[in-house]
Protein backbone atom coordinates (compact mmCIF):
# COMPACT_ATOMS: atom_id res chain seq x y z
CA UNK A 1 0.00 0.00 0.00
CA UNK A 2 1.68 3.57 -0.65
CA UNK A 3 2.36 5.98 1.20
CA UNK A 4 0.74 9.75 1.25
CA UNK A 5 3.38 11.83 0.75
CA UNK A 6 3.08 14.45 4.27
CA UNK A 7 4.19 17.79 3.67
CA UNK A 8 7.32 17.11 4.80
CA UNK A 9 10.53 15.08 4.27
CA UNK A 10 11.84 14.85 7.76
CA UNK A 11 15.94 14.05 8.59
CA UNK A 12 15.33 10.25 9.28
CA UNK A 13 13.56 10.24 5.69
CA UNK A 14 10.41 9.30 4.06
CA UNK A 15 7.50 7.50 5.80
CA UNK A 16 8.17 3.84 5.47
CA UNK A 17 5.78 0.74 4.82
CA UNK A 18 5.98 -2.59 6.70
CA UNK A 19 7.78 -5.02 4.83
CA UNK A 20 10.57 -2.59 3.81
CA UNK A 21 11.42 -0.34 6.64
CA UNK A 22 13.90 -2.82 8.36
CA UNK A 23 16.36 -2.12 5.38
CA UNK A 24 16.26 1.71 5.83
CA UNK A 25 19.49 2.57 7.88
CA UNK A 26 20.19 6.24 8.20
CA UNK A 27 23.76 6.12 5.99
CA UNK A 28 24.25 10.18 6.65
CA UNK A 29 28.24 10.30 6.42
CA UNK A 30 28.17 13.17 8.82
CA UNK A 31 26.33 11.60 11.75
CA UNK A 32 28.60 8.53 10.92
CA UNK A 33 31.59 10.13 10.85
CA UNK A 34 30.76 12.11 14.29
CA UNK A 35 29.95 8.12 15.99
CA UNK A 36 33.15 7.09 14.91
CA UNK A 37 35.28 9.87 16.26
CA UNK A 38 33.47 10.19 19.29
CA UNK A 39 33.82 6.55 19.80
CA UNK A 40 37.69 6.93 18.99
CA UNK A 41 37.75 9.85 22.04
CA UNK A 42 35.86 7.69 24.56
CA UNK A 43 38.27 4.72 23.65
CA UNK A 44 40.96 7.21 24.44
CA UNK A 45 39.41 8.02 27.74
CA UNK A 46 38.76 4.60 28.52
CA UNK A 47 42.21 3.54 27.74
CA UNK A 48 43.76 6.42 29.49
CA UNK A 49 41.73 5.52 33.23
CA UNK A 50 41.17 2.16 32.97
CA UNK A 51 44.23 1.79 35.62
CA UNK A 52 41.39 3.62 38.32
CA UNK A 53 39.88 0.52 39.58
CA UNK A 54 36.54 1.03 37.60
CA UNK A 55 35.71 -2.43 35.54
CA UNK A 56 32.51 -0.98 34.22
CA UNK A 57 33.30 2.04 32.75
CA UNK A 58 34.31 0.10 29.14
CA UNK A 59 31.26 -2.11 29.23
CA UNK A 60 29.05 0.54 29.91
CA UNK A 61 30.51 2.69 27.29
CA UNK A 62 30.20 0.04 24.48
CA UNK A 63 26.31 -0.43 25.70
CA UNK A 64 25.86 2.83 25.68
CA UNK A 65 27.36 3.71 21.99
CA UNK A 66 25.36 0.92 20.35
CA UNK A 67 21.95 2.07 22.39
CA UNK A 68 23.05 5.29 20.66
CA UNK A 69 23.53 3.38 17.18
CA UNK A 70 20.23 1.86 17.53
CA UNK A 71 18.19 4.96 18.19
CA UNK A 72 19.75 6.99 15.46
CA UNK A 73 21.11 4.93 12.97
CA UNK A 74 19.13 1.97 12.82
CA UNK A 75 15.90 1.46 10.81
CA UNK A 76 14.38 2.86 14.12
CA UNK A 77 15.35 6.22 12.68
CA UNK A 78 13.42 5.89 9.13
CA UNK A 79 10.34 4.72 11.46
CA UNK A 80 10.37 7.72 13.36
CA UNK A 81 8.74 9.27 10.18
CA UNK A 82 5.78 7.49 10.05
CA UNK A 83 4.87 6.81 13.83
CA UNK A 84 4.47 9.36 16.74
CA UNK A 85 5.01 6.03 19.01
CA UNK A 86 8.28 5.27 17.39
CA UNK A 87 9.64 8.58 18.01
CA UNK A 88 8.43 8.28 21.64
CA UNK A 89 10.73 5.14 21.66
CA UNK A 90 13.52 6.36 19.89
CA UNK A 91 13.55 9.38 22.58
CA UNK A 92 12.98 6.93 25.68
CA UNK A 93 16.36 4.84 24.44
CA UNK A 94 18.23 8.20 24.22
CA UNK A 95 17.42 9.83 27.53
CA UNK A 96 16.86 6.08 29.63
CA UNK A 97 19.33 3.98 28.14
CA UNK A 98 22.34 5.87 26.43
CA UNK A 99 22.18 8.66 28.65
CA UNK A 100 22.91 6.99 32.08
CA UNK A 101 25.12 4.34 30.48
CA UNK A 102 27.24 7.34 29.62
CA UNK A 103 27.37 8.82 33.00
CA UNK A 104 28.38 5.71 34.19
CA UNK A 105 31.23 5.08 31.78
CA UNK A 106 32.56 8.76 31.40
CA UNK A 107 35.63 8.85 34.19
CA UNK A 108 35.32 11.90 36.64
CA UNK A 109 37.40 14.55 35.49
CA UNK A 110 38.28 13.15 32.01
CA UNK A 111 38.70 16.43 29.83
CA UNK A 112 39.87 20.23 31.48
CA UNK A 113 36.76 22.21 29.90
CA UNK A 114 37.29 25.80 29.29
CA UNK A 115 36.01 27.84 32.41
CA UNK A 116 33.38 28.82 30.18
CA UNK A 117 31.79 26.15 29.63
CA UNK A 118 32.36 25.36 33.10
CA UNK A 119 30.55 28.68 34.01
CA UNK A 120 27.61 27.42 31.97
CA UNK A 121 27.28 24.00 33.60
CA UNK A 122 27.78 24.82 37.09
CA UNK A 123 23.80 25.67 37.60
CA UNK A 124 23.21 22.34 36.88
CA UNK A 125 25.36 20.74 39.33
CA UNK A 126 22.12 21.25 41.19
CA UNK A 127 19.69 18.42 41.31
CA UNK A 128 16.66 20.61 40.98
CA UNK A 129 17.84 22.42 38.49
CA UNK A 130 19.21 19.53 36.00
CA UNK A 131 15.82 17.85 36.22
CA UNK A 132 13.61 20.69 35.83
CA UNK A 133 15.58 21.71 32.90
CA UNK A 134 15.57 17.98 31.64
CA UNK A 135 11.68 18.29 32.56
CA UNK A 136 11.62 21.34 30.50
CA UNK A 137 12.55 20.11 27.07
CA UNK A 138 10.63 16.68 27.47
CA UNK A 139 7.71 18.79 27.52
CA UNK A 140 9.21 21.25 24.73
CA UNK A 141 9.82 18.34 22.08
CA UNK A 142 6.43 16.52 22.50
CA UNK A 143 4.25 19.67 21.86
CA UNK A 144 2.81 19.77 18.24
CA UNK A 145 4.53 23.12 17.64
CA UNK A 146 8.16 22.03 18.17
CA UNK A 147 7.68 18.34 17.59
CA UNK A 148 6.30 19.35 14.14
CA UNK A 149 9.71 22.16 13.52
CA UNK A 150 12.35 19.33 14.06
CA UNK A 151 10.54 17.07 11.75
CA UNK A 152 10.25 20.30 8.70
CA UNK A 153 13.93 21.31 9.78
CA UNK A 154 17.10 19.05 10.64
CA UNK A 155 18.60 21.94 12.50
CA UNK A 156 15.55 21.98 15.16
CA UNK A 157 15.50 17.93 15.32
CA UNK A 158 18.89 17.83 16.05
CA UNK A 159 18.62 20.73 18.80
CA UNK A 160 15.93 18.17 19.75
CA UNK A 161 18.01 15.20 20.02
CA UNK A 162 20.92 17.22 22.08
CA UNK A 163 18.82 19.13 24.39
CA UNK A 164 17.30 15.85 25.31
CA UNK A 165 20.66 14.06 25.84
CA UNK A 166 22.57 17.02 27.49
CA UNK A 167 18.94 17.29 29.76
CA UNK A 168 19.62 13.72 30.67
CA UNK A 169 22.77 13.34 30.76
CA UNK A 170 23.20 16.23 33.64
CA UNK A 171 19.83 14.44 35.53
CA UNK A 172 21.28 10.97 35.49
CA UNK A 173 24.86 12.72 36.92
CA UNK A 174 23.17 14.15 40.24
CA UNK A 175 21.97 10.42 40.76
CA UNK A 176 24.65 7.79 39.22
CA UNK A 177 27.80 10.35 39.97
CA UNK A 178 26.77 13.26 41.88
CA UNK A 179 29.59 15.76 43.11
CA UNK A 180 28.67 15.15 46.59
CA UNK A 181 26.89 12.42 48.37
CA UNK A 182 24.38 14.33 50.02
CA UNK A 183 23.00 15.44 46.59
CA UNK A 184 21.58 11.65 45.72
CA UNK A 185 18.87 12.45 47.76
CA UNK A 186 17.83 15.60 46.22
CA UNK A 187 18.46 14.00 42.85
CA UNK A 188 16.18 11.09 43.37
CA UNK A 189 13.43 13.03 45.14
CA UNK A 190 13.85 15.12 41.60
CA UNK A 191 13.67 12.04 39.48
CA UNK A 192 10.26 11.63 41.23
CA UNK A 193 9.07 14.17 40.35
CA UNK A 194 9.91 13.97 36.45
CA UNK A 195 7.99 10.57 36.66
CA UNK A 196 4.93 12.40 38.08
CA UNK A 197 4.92 15.33 35.41
CA UNK A 198 5.98 12.76 32.83
CA UNK A 199 2.64 10.40 33.28
CA UNK A 200 1.15 14.21 33.12
CA UNK A 201 2.78 14.26 29.88
CA UNK A 202 1.90 10.93 28.95
CA UNK A 203 -2.43 11.84 29.61
CA UNK A 204 -2.29 14.90 27.36
CA UNK A 205 -1.49 12.37 24.99
CA UNK A 206 -3.42 9.28 26.06
CA UNK A 207 -6.77 11.69 26.07
CA UNK A 208 -6.40 14.03 23.70
CA UNK A 209 -9.95 14.52 22.13
CA UNK A 210 -7.93 14.35 18.58
CA UNK A 211 -4.56 14.32 17.23
CA UNK A 212 -2.51 17.10 18.02
CA UNK A 213 0.56 16.07 15.56
CA UNK A 214 -0.86 17.10 11.42
CA UNK A 215 2.46 15.61 9.84
CA UNK A 216 1.06 12.25 11.02
CA UNK A 217 -2.32 12.35 9.19
CA UNK A 218 -0.75 10.30 6.22
CA UNK A 219 1.88 8.08 7.61
CA UNK A 220 0.38 5.68 10.12
CA UNK A 221 -2.15 4.52 7.51
CA UNK A 222 -0.04 1.48 6.30
CA UNK A 223 0.91 0.25 9.51
CA UNK A 224 -3.18 -0.33 10.72
CA UNK A 225 -3.57 2.18 13.18
CA UNK A 226 -5.22 5.82 13.38
CA UNK A 227 -3.18 9.06 14.11
CA UNK A 228 -5.20 9.18 17.23
CA UNK A 229 -4.16 5.45 18.21
CA UNK A 230 -1.03 6.24 17.57
CA UNK A 231 -0.64 8.99 19.84
CA UNK A 232 -2.28 7.19 22.22
CA UNK A 233 0.60 4.45 22.14
CA UNK A 234 3.17 6.96 22.33
CA UNK A 235 1.82 8.47 25.57
CA UNK A 236 1.19 4.48 27.01
CA UNK A 237 5.14 4.33 26.13
CA UNK A 238 5.78 7.10 27.68
CA UNK A 239 3.82 6.96 30.71
CA UNK A 240 3.95 2.73 31.53
CA UNK A 241 8.04 2.70 30.38
CA UNK A 242 8.86 6.06 31.22
CA UNK A 243 7.28 6.97 34.63
CA UNK A 244 8.13 3.40 35.63
CA UNK A 245 11.87 3.77 34.59
CA UNK A 246 11.83 6.86 37.64
CA UNK A 247 9.34 5.20 40.46
CA UNK A 248 12.03 2.15 39.87
CA UNK A 249 14.91 3.91 40.28
CA UNK A 250 13.75 5.64 43.38
CA UNK A 251 12.66 1.94 44.67
CA UNK A 252 15.91 0.15 44.47
CA UNK A 253 17.54 3.70 45.78
CA UNK A 254 15.57 3.26 48.91
CA UNK A 255 16.26 -0.45 49.57
CA UNK A 256 20.08 0.06 49.01
CA UNK A 257 19.55 2.88 51.82
CA UNK A 258 18.03 0.79 54.21
CA UNK A 259 20.31 -2.33 53.35
CA UNK A 260 22.88 0.30 54.36
CA UNK A 261 21.86 1.52 57.29
CA UNK A 262 20.63 -1.90 58.27
CA UNK A 263 24.75 -3.19 58.18
CA UNK A 264 25.72 0.23 59.45
CA UNK A 265 23.83 -0.42 62.73
CA UNK A 266 25.00 -4.02 62.87
CA UNK A 267 28.23 -3.20 62.77
CA UNK A 268 27.41 -0.10 65.63
CA UNK A 269 25.82 -2.78 67.64
CA UNK A 270 28.77 -5.40 67.17
CA UNK A 271 31.22 -2.31 68.39
CA UNK A 272 29.32 -0.99 71.40
CA UNK A 273 29.04 -5.00 72.88
CA UNK A 274 32.43 -5.06 72.30
CA UNK A 275 33.60 -2.02 74.04
CA UNK A 276 35.11 -2.58 77.35
CA UNK A 277 32.73 -1.46 80.58
CA UNK A 278 36.11 -0.87 82.49
CA UNK A 279 36.09 -1.75 86.19
CA UNK A 280 39.42 -3.57 87.85
CA UNK A 281 40.58 -7.37 88.18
Amino acid sequence: MPVEAPSVVPYCGTPPIPGEWLTAWNRDPVLLGVFAAALLLLMGLSRRHAGDGVRHRPLCLTAGWLVLAIALISPLCNLTSALFSARVAQHLLVIQVAAPLFVLAWPPAAIRWPGWIRALARPFGSPEIAWGAFGLFLWLWHLPGPYMAALSSDAVLWAMHGTLFAGALAAWRSVLAPSEPTLRVRGLLAAFGTSVHLAMLAGLLIFAAGPLFPYHATTTAPWGISPLEDQQLGGLIMGVVGSTVYVALNLLAAARWLRQAGGSSGRAGGALLRKPTGGGA
